[in-house]
Order: structure tokens, then C-alpha cells, then sequence
């Protein structure tokens, strides 16, 4: 059996904070918008230092570790969100607070060597999820956070929000940009 290939959905179809994220992406196929976003976010994890890890470019802001976690409590959360819909479940979901996220996790932060595992694993496992997913899956339109949205755009969402925040480390905590 060949795997679909699952394009991007038209803007109307997703809430519109959301189109920043699409507009990242030059793929219009999801599987390998995720499989590139993982490629440059593994490669940019390992080539840094421990020590980087622990950099935050401001006061108030998050360590480049903290923003990985974001990238991967994001990706937890939204994958949760996009197989509730791909099963037609029209319960609306909450939103979170993505900082409340973070300040809980400094409580028993991840190693550095383990947050690639981590983040290599759920990549894997979310391209597994959507693979799974047929065309009635991915487009049925659920709530979250009063919005309304589907499989199809929260796939796309996490890879370019992926991307986004790879961007910012590079441009923000690395001065690359």
C-alpha cells in the first residue's frame, strides 16, 4: 500500500495564526515537510555545545533547551489534538499556556542528550500518525482553544512552528541570522 501524500490545506481551512507557520514550509507535502523540519532541527541540536544549552539571549527569556521542549510539549499537544479529530471526536479541546509548560518542566528539566532522543522519537511518532490518516481524517474540523481546525493543518502547523523556532535559535541565541 502507498502512503498518500497529504498537501497543504487552503488558509480558510485554518485558524489564521497558523499561516505563519504554513508560509515557512516550501513543501506542500506533509510527511516530508516533518521529515525535513526533524532533519534540520537534529542537526542543528548537535552541533551544539552543553554549554549552549543553557543560554537564554535575555533575561526572561527561555534557554535554547527550554525552547526544544516547546518545541516538543507543542508536538505532544497538537498531535493529541489532530488524532482526537482524525477519529471524528467534535469534543473542544482547551488551549494551554505554553509558558506554564515550560516553568513546570524546569522542575525536572531533560538532560541535553536527552532531548534529541525525545524529540527524534515523537518526530518519528507523529509522521507514523499521520501516515495512518486517510483524507476524511485529516480534513474533519474539530475545536481547540475555540478555534477550528484539522489534522491536516495542525500537521502542517508543527512543522513550520518547528522551523520557526529553529530559525529564532539560530538567529536570536546564535546570531546567524
Amino acid at each position: 500500500m502507498s502512503i498518500m501524500m497529504i498537501t497543504k490545506p487552503p488558509y480558510a481551512d485554518a485558524p489564521e495564526y497558523y499561516h505563519q507557520y504554513f508560509d515557512l514550509l516550501p513543501e506542500n507535502n506533509l510527511l516530508e515537510a516533518l521529515k525535513n523540519s526533524m532533519q534540520l532541527t537534529l542537526q542543528q541540536m548537535q552541533s551544539l555545545d552543553k554549554q549552549m544549552y543553557v543560554y537564554a539571549y535575555a533575561p526572561g527569556k527561555w534557554t535554547i533547551a527550554e525552547v526544544y521542549q516547546h518545541i516538543i510539549d507543542c508536538e505532544r499537544i497538537l498531535c493529541y489534538r489532530a488524532f482526537r479529530f482524525s477519529r471524528f471526536d467534535d469534543t473542544p479541546l482547551a488551549g494551554f499556556d505554553e509558558d506554564h509548560y515550560i516553568e513546570a518542566s524546569r522542575s525536572y528539566p531533560l538532560e541535553v542528550e536527552k532531548l534529541s532522543t525525545h524529540y527524534s522519537i515523537l518526530r518519528q511518532q507523529t509522521i507514523l500518525l499521520f501516515e495512518s490518516m486517510n483524507n476524511d481524517m485529516l480534513n474533519y474540523k474539530g475545536t481547540a482553544n475555540q478555534l477550528q481546525m484539522n489534522a491536516r493543518g495542525i500537521g502542517f502547523m508543527l512543522a513550520g512552528h518547528n522551523i520557526h523556532h529553529c530559525n529564532v535559535i539560530s538567529e536570536r541565541y546564535l546570531n546567524k541570522g
